[in-house]
C-alpha cells in the first residue's frame, strides 16, 4: 500500500514538472512584448513563469484525472 502511494506521488510530481516545462516552452513562441509593452522584463519573465505553472499544473491534473478514471472503469467488470 505504501509502495503504491510512493509511486503515485513520483508519477504526479514528474507529470506536473513535465507539463510545466512543456507549457513554458510553448509560451516562448508568444511575442509578449506586443501584449506587455512596458520595459520591465523581469516582471514579464515572472508573468510567463506563473502562467506556465498554472497551465502546466492544470493540464497535468487533467491527464492524471483521466488516467485515474480509466483505471477505475476496470472495476465495473
Amino acid at each position: 500500500m505504501m509502495h503504491s502511494l510512493g509511486i503515485t506521488a513520483i508519477i504526479t510530481i514528474v507529470s506536473h514538472l513535465f507539463f510545466i516545462w512543456l507549457s513554458y516552452n510553448a509560451l516562448q513562441a508568444v511575442d509578449w512584448r506586443k501584449i506587455y509593452d512596458k520595459n520591465n522584463t523581469r516582471m514579464l519573465q515572472l508573468l510567463v513563469a506563473l502562467i506556465s505553472i498554472a497551465l502546466g499544473y492544470t493540464v497535468s491534473s487533467f491527464f492524471l484525472s483521466i488516467i485515474n478514471v480509466s483505471q477505475n472503469l476496470t472495476l465495473l467488470m
